[in-house]
């Protein structure tokens, strides 16, 4: 009996416990930036925040444990100097749990907090919220907004038939960290691709079986590219992942070597994607592993940045906790450092090729030609999207290849690269030249103009930043990483 009791009484007093833990749950009734004291929850949202300009907030709160709000109050001052609005703003009660708060003014850039007060039951609760208020202009904004939003959606490459395919992609993966696909069966694409450095090496130089003169390039978010390779001597993702299995330096396979592994490994996965069994045709089985790994590599895509999380919120009108560094230093990338004309849009590159000022000299006597060679190697693939393994029966994805134009300034010209990860893919450039984020600024700040073709585009000029101009431009970059 006793225990049928002390049962009873545990019971009652989890039940109690469970009823208390209901009873002191609230919601406001607003979507918005939430706050939460001990008594009381609070969501806010704000009209757009501009400098100097008069806004508008809605407030909902409710309470926890405290009974009734009596009312609601809100301030905002800037807390690095306790510098707060010049107008005093009107709280209006619209209704149960919501009110609305008019007059508001913040009439400088930088970092602010709102402070609410809500009182109840003869006592208040105090909650604030910093955010950085930025002081851009509305064609800056436009820029900015440009750059996204991130990520993109999902989007299949017509000239690969299996593109997005789960089978594919599972193939892909497994072809991607087989070493027995190389001709020495030592050396994988996971040698030069390595996953925990953000899919690159961090060499200056890439190094297969021997070194290359080319830095590797990162593989996260690979699929957004129109041209493969420093050089763009590949117009898809397919044939550019054939070329290091066959080079020499790198993975010194053959056709032959890649159909054997496929047909005495892998046919079952190689079916279960391609709905077919390996065919007898070495460079066809070839080609397929390209799409394969390819279908794989597009899976690669990263995810939101502080940089992305502030352009929303721009475009909303909604505060930011986004450095007042990187700030300053996106105004820079935008308008006196002009980088955007390149790296544009969400992927932070236009796709094309520039001379950049950085010498193409590899060794004594010998040089690297860049895109000039680039678009000779395009044009004479037999893998090209002018081909016969382009599965895309319209032919729209070769439109680029067919109307590239071979020109005397492509001599030293490099594929812009994204600048999304780029504080994780060190060292920079074509070949590798600039080891940290800091040179890189610095060579555009003091380029030399020598160095850039005659015949070429000359839309650099050196930038002439400051120390303080270059820490902010590298603390933007910076935040073009998650």
């Amino acid at each position: 009996m006793e225990k049928r009791r002390t049962g009873l009484r545990l019971a009652l007093a989890a039940a109690g416990l469970a009823l208390a833990g209901i009873a002191g749950a609230c919601e406001p009734a607003l979507q918005g930036t939430r706050l939460e004291s001990p008594r009381f929850v609070l969501a806010y949202k704000p009209e757009p925040i501009s400098v100097a300009q008069h806004f508008a907030l809605e407030i909902a709160a409710c309470s926890k444990s405290a009974g009734p709000i009596e009312s609601v109050k809100v301030d905002a001052y800037m807390p690095e100097h306790r510098h707060g609005m010049n107008y005093e703003p009107q709280v209006k009660a619209l209704g149960p749990g919501r009110w609305r708060a008019e007059g508001l003014m913040l009439h400088m850039p930088g970092k602010w907090e709102f402070v609410f007060e809500v009182r109840a039951a003869g006592k208040s609760d105090r909650m604030a919220q910093v955010f950085q208020l930025a002081e851009f202009s509305k064609a800056e904004i436009a820029k900015i907004l440009q750059h996204g939003p991130w990520p993109p959606a999902p989007q299949r490459d017509p000239s690969n038939r299996v593109s997005g395919k789960p089978e594919a992609i599972a193939l892909g993966g497994k072809l991607f960290f087989e070493p027995r696909l190389s001709g020495t069966g030592s050396v994988l694409c996971a040698t030069c691709h390595v996953p925990f450095r953000a899919f690159q090496d961090s060499r200056t130089r890439a190094f297969g079986l021997q070194e290359v003169e080319r830095n590797t390039p990162s593989l996260l978010d690979v699929s957004h590219y129109r041209w493969y390779g420093w050089d763009g001597a590949h117009d898809s993702l397919w044939s550019q992942s054939i070329r290091p299995l066959l080079d020499e330096r790198e993975m010194r396979s053959s056709p032959r070597k890649v159909a054997q592994v496929v047909r005495d490994l892998l046919a079952q996965d190689y079916e279960a994607a391609f709905a077919r069994r390996p065919p007898a045709n070495d460079e066809e089985v070839l080609v397929d592993v390209g799409k394969a790994l390819a279908a794989y590599q597009e899976t690669l895509v990263t995810g939101r940045t502080p940089f992305d999380d502030f352009r929303d919120a721009l475009e909303k009108g909604a505060p930011s906790d986004y450095p007042p560094a990187a700030q300053r230093g996106l105004k820079i990338f935008i308008g006196k450092g002009n980088c955007s004309t390149c790296h544009f849009g969400p992927h932070f590159t236009n796709g094309e090729f520039a001379d950049t000022g950085v010498p193409f000299f590899v060794a004594k006597g010998k040089v690297d030609p860049g895109r000039h060679e680039g678009i000779k190697r395009l044009k004479a693939s037999p893998f090209n999207l002018l081909g016969r393994f382009n599965d895309d029966a319209a032919r729209k994805t070769s439109v680029g290849t067919r109307h590239v134009e071979l020109q005397h300034r492509n001599f030293g010209e490099w594929r812009v690269p994204s600048l999304r990860n780029v504080a994780l893919t060190a060292p920079y450039m074509h070949n590798g030249s600039l080891d940290t984020l800091h040179d890189v600024v610095k060579h555009y700040s003091e380029l030399n103009e020598e160095r850039l073709h005659a015949d070429g585009e000359r839309i650099l000029k050196p930038l002439r930043l400051t120390a303080a101009e270059i820490e902010d431009l590298v603390a933007f970059l910076e935040s073009l990483s998650p």
